[in-house]
């Protein structure tokens, strides 16, 4: 199997390294002819290491693209539009593909997908979500005997980092996320990751996955965790939780889909818990199997290379037989969309704090409201700030529908002793 790979950054230089050092071996244990044919990048100067090794090099993708000798195309150079055309080509030239670009596959699987299984080939992607983690052949393959009734992902390492420091040493959310982008587990600009858009595409996938249902990344509920306050976590603990960014999937019992992605509070006790700096982790609830948790590194050069490569060895043994097809993805169109469970229709408990005047009257006028709006509280806390005539409620609600949270925090936020805007996390459980 002769491969073309584009893309010789971080990962991509994680792939060339593990196939350099596996190559001999898959030949000889598996019976499997390997061969890095082609590596493509935008300038000489990025491809002058790999020439210097003997490899034949391009700066022309599409060129590369259609070489008939070429069988799979690695796409690894990230981005949107550039990629989802030299798929499109390698999918028309009957290529397979292997790619690590959640992102280009959140937003245009659903052309990629139907033209792959039009074509009769291959995308392998597992390197998209969960980094090393198997997540993606566990629920193609090894869970084909359940169904997968509920999901709950740490998805993105930046943010498990910055949550994780902030319970183990107090810090700010600003200074967690300085510490991180210190160390390399945050961008320069770190939106893309805080604010739960990479975990928004991930989770899309994993969704169409569960459901066989397209689900549009764009249309799913989103919270990142740039307002999460030291005081939260710390609060958080106090009750017997971790707040955790996490992205969820549920089956609705009229065949709809709720998927999701925001912070949550999150038992000590759960499996998802324990998870800390930049782990990732997919906790599935099967009908036959029930709970199980996958964990790993989520990001890095081999551990995500490493799923690219087990992505070409599957791909290898595949076209060696003749005889596995590739597993169908048609239904990841717009054509069978999801039906999706409006944020404002779930059910949750809901953790909810108010910075209000230190005054008579204050507590009385919020538990009204939540009386006026069908609401139960649990608990009630009142804490002092480090603002003189002001003090912090912490009320956790029972189990509600969110519209009737939402229309609560409207008409607190709206008091004249209400200093700043409610804060609302969703409980896990």
């Amino acid at each position: 199997m002769r491969i073309g790979l584009i893309g010789t950054g971080t990962v991509g230089g994680g792939v060339i390294q593990i196939l350099e050092s596996k190559i001999p071996l898959y030949r000889e244990k598996l019976g499997l002819d390997l061969e890095l044919a082609c590596i493509c990048a935008r300038t000489e100067e990025e491809l002058a290491p790999f020439k210097s090794k003997g490899y034949k090099t391009s700066v022309d993708a599409m060129a590369m693209i259609a070489d008939p000798s070429i069988d799979v195309l690695v796409e690894l150079a990230g981005g949107y539009d550039m990629p989802r055309k030299w798929i499109t080509a390698a999918l028309e030239h009957k290529k397979h593909v292997v790619t690590a670009n959640k992102a280009m596959l959140a937003k245009y699987g659903h052309e990629l997908f139907p033209l792959a299984e039009k074509n009769g080939c291959h995308i392998l992607f597992e390197a998209a979500v969960g980094g090393g983690i198997p997540i993606i052949r566990s629920i193609q393959e090894g869970f084909v005997g359940n169904e997968v009734e509920h999901l709950s992902c740490i998805i993105n390492g930046t943010c498990n980092y910055i949550l994780s420091r902030m319970g183990e040493s107090g810090l700010s959310f600003d200074a967690a996320l300085k510490e991180a982008q210190e160390k390399g587990y945050a961008e320069r600009n770190p939106t893309f990751d805080i604010e739960g858009t990479d975990s928004a595409h991930k989770t899309a996938l994993l969704a169409s996955l569960c459901s066989g249902k397209y689900v549009d990344f764009e249309k799913i509920h989103v919270t990142g965790v740039s307002h999460i306050t030291a005081e939260d976590i710390v609060n958080a603990k106090e009750l017997g939780y971790k707040i955790k960014l996490l992205g969820i999937y549920a089956k609705g019992p009229d065949g709809s889909v709720d998927a999701r992605v925001h912070p949550s509070f999150v038992p000590n006790e759960h499996l998802l818990a324990n998870v800390d700096g930049v782990l990732n982790a997919v906790y599935l609830q099967c009908d036959n199997l029930g709970p199980t948790l996958q964990t790993g590194a989520g990001a890095g050069r081999l551990p995500t290379a490493s799923a690219v490569v087990a992505d070409l060895v599957s791909l290898a043994r595949s076209t060696d037989t003749g005889k596995r097809k590739a597993i169908p993805m048609g239904w990841f169109n717009k054509e069978n969309a999801a039906k999706l469970v409006p944020i404002e229709d779930t059910y949750s408990r809901y953790y909810l704090r108010f910075t209000t005047r230190d005054a008579c009257g204050v507590l009385a006028s919020i538990t009204g409201i939540f009386s006026e709006n069908g609401i139960s509280i649990e608990s009630i806390i009142q804490k002092g700030v480090n603002d003189p005539g002001k003090v912090s409620i912490i009320v956790v609600s029972e189990r509600t529908k969110e519209s009737k949270i939402l229309s609560a925090l409207n008409s607190i936020d709206a008091l004249s002793s209400v200093a700043e805007k409610s804060q609302m996390i969703r409980f896990l459980k």
